[in-house]
């Protein structure tokens, strides 16, 4: 199966071989071969049969390798659900075998950076051809149209570009560049979409342990939302008088409504206001609609808190609550305890116990880990002190966005909720 005398023994060094699925059981070699020489010199064609029967039948599909890598896909541009056999439902299925995945277009393209901005494609090009064919040659530029000091250079064939990058990464420094060449496979899409989500990630854990900072300023987070909502006179007051709990909750509700929207005349004047109330005398002892409104404000002045100022509480959180919850399983009082599911699979009991340290009192932050395979079976659970902790807990994370996924945040079922009377 040579093909005609005018090509080589061996078909090109780029050339792919096909599957080919949808033929008729009854079609032979050379009725294949008749069908796909339209497109190309055909180097071999292989039926495959099943070998249980005698004599052994066509499964109805095939390998077929051409010549040349054109002739492939002109073949299957042409034939792949496009054309139906004689006998059959379904158009012709046609697409490189799996063997041929490893010549895909990621495992060939290179990344070139630290290259002179004075090269052009042909330079390139001159530089890598002596490692092969080049398929494709691309330097990044601005919008400006100036380049931008590196490129993309596809070769053929993966060993061409393996041998590109053990002679010419590192081997030597261009005009106007700082450090030598830079050599390497392209970042494939899902480089590129595992990095996206790890800066995604950093910035949120970023946010989260920025939280509480506007607590850290103002004691709030020693007191936290439920002092706000029964705490009676201030020590600090001499003279003992209350304020009107409703002027201090729209103190509250301002800053959480200016916390939203960045920081304005609205936030400042909400904590001009909850200052001057904090500072004065009560807020109430605690009605549902009042603590139901503390909850929210105390949940915008962490938005707040995360969007103004996260470099300056990240530092200081960790000195606050001991390190030593990541890890431990104690249990909190009723109602303090949650179970968190869909946690990302790189994450720790530190990374949870960081995560949940602006709500509250952490005493206990646990990742499970499948003993078998070692890793992370995306859920854990934590404890707080107090249950009010883990509700503002609830309010604030349960759904909240990680990568591509959503955490789910529950209160972990009391013992007796499980017995029937």
């Amino acid at each position: 199966m040579n093909g005609s005398l005018d090509n080589p023994d061996q078909p090109d060094m780029d050339a792919i071989k096909m599957f080919v699925g949808q033929i008729p059981r009854s079609w032979s070699e050379d009725q294949l071969r008749e069908l796909f020489e339209s497109y190309g010199a055909v180097y071999e064609i292989n039926v495959l049969r099943d070998r249980s029967q005698n004599p052994p039948q066509s499964k109805g599909c095939c390998f077929i390798t051409y010549y040349t890598r054109k002739s492939a896909l002109e073949a299957q541009n042409a034939l792949h659900n496009m054309k139906i056999l004689p006998g059959m439902h379904h158009p012709i299925q046609m697409k490189p075998a799996d063997s041929e995945k490893n010549n895909a277009v990621e495992d060939r393209k290179l990344f070139i950076g630290m290259i002179s901005k004075k090269c052009n494609e042909n330079d390139i090009r001159l530089m890598f051809s002596p490692y092969g064919q080049i398929e494709e040659c691309r330097i990044l530029r601005g919008p400006d149209g100036l380049s931008r000091g590196c490129a993309f250079v596809t070769f053929t064939a993966r060993q061409m570009a393996l041998s590109a990058i053990k002679t010419m990464h590192q081997s030597q420094t261009m005009e106007g560049c700082s450090s030598p060449i830079v050599v390497k496979f392209a970042d494939t899409q899902k480089d590129k979409e595992q990095k996206r989500m790890a800066q995604q990630l950093q910035q949120q854990m970023q946010q989260l342990n920025a939280a509480s900072m506007w607590g850290n300023l103002t004691g709030l987070n020693s007191l936290g939302p439920q002092y706000l909502a029964v705490t009676g006179s201030s020590p600090t007051s001499s003279n003992n008088s209350s304020v009107n709990p409703m002027a201090s909750l729209g103190a509250l509700q301002s800053l959480a409504a200016g916390a939203g929207a960045g920081l304005n005349m609205s936030s400042l004047a909400g904590m001009a206001a909850l200052n001057g109330s904090l500072g004065s005398g009560n807020l109430s002892n605690g009605s549902g609609n009042t603590m139901e409104a503390l909850s929210q404000a105390y949940s915008g002045i962490q938005q707040y808190a995360a969007a103004a100022l996260p470099s300056l509480y990240n530092q200081s959180l960790l000195s606050q609550q001991s390190v030593s919850a990541a890890g431990s399983q104690k249990e909190g009082p009723e109602g303090a305890n949650l179970f968190i599911y869909h946690l990302p699979q790189e994450f720790g009991d530190q990374d949870l116990l960081q995560m949940f340290m602006p709500f509250g009192n952490v005493i206990s932050a646990k990742v499970f880990i499948d003993k078998q395979t070692n890793l992370s079976k995306c859920f854990g659970f934590v404890s707080y002190d107090n249950p009010v902790s883990s509700q503002a807990a609830i309010q604030s994370m349960n759904g909240f966005q990680i990568g591509m996924k959503r955490l789910k945040v529950q209160l972990k079922r009391s013992k007796n909720d499980s017995k029937p009377y």
